[in-house]
């Protein structure tokens, strides 16, 4: 096998491993053990920083494994193999520009509104903040109180947590796709 052979086949197997292995973890292991481990804002704080990294990652290992595609997989179901690689193109493109800004915006402006209500996205207290501290609100009343700005906020977030989560989904699905489809090229004979 030719030497620049070898480099591509070596590029394409890394960068296919390196992307499911990736997507699996903070999918399935990373993000729901963070979740479950960390508090509300730490938790926030954490995703606010990897998920740009991550889709920028899965954006760059899907053209990776894009420009290195065996011909053995092109020539034989092209539209399997371009079907599966640029789902995850696209929806990795669509979570790094769109639903990933869009989601950490309202997470931003969710924040603010937190502040400025004295209460917390789901209505309750702040701990050792004033009720309504912008607003002069009471600060004995522990009844929890949603307004109608976060309501809003919530239900954009909610959409675009979403959104994002269904592109991340896809994204998954066809590098598991892709995977089958490579795993198929194997011969244990």
């Amino acid at each position: 096998m030719p030497l620049i052979s070898t480099v591509y086949a070596a590029t394409h197997l890394l960068s296919y491993s390196f992307l499911f292995g990736t997507q699996i973890w903070h999918s399935f292991i990373g993000g729901i053990i963070s979740f479950r481990v960390l508090p509300r804002a730490y938790f926030g704080a954490l995703q606010r920083r990897l998920f740009p990294i991550y889709f920028s990652l899965q954006l760059i290992l899907s053209i990776s494994l894009l420009l290195t595609t065996p011909n053995s997989l092109t020539s034989l179901q092209p539209s399997k193999t371009y079907g599966f690689l640029l789902t995850v193109l696209f929806t990795s493109l669509l979570n790094s520009v769109v639903a990933g800004p869009f989601t950490t915006k309202t997470m931003d402006k969710r924040k603010e509104q937190e502040i400025f209500d004295g209460r917390s996205y789901d209505g309750k207290k702040l701990p050792g903040v004033t009720e309504g501290a912008e607003r002069g609100g009471d600060k004995e009343n522990e009844e929890i109180r949603v307004s109608d700005e976060m309501k809003a906020l919530n239900k954009r977030f909610g959409m675009w947590h979403g959104i994002s989560s269904l592109f991340n989904l896809g994204s998954v699905v066809g590098t598991i796709g892709y995977g089958v489809l490579l795993a198929e090229k194997i011969n244990f004979d």
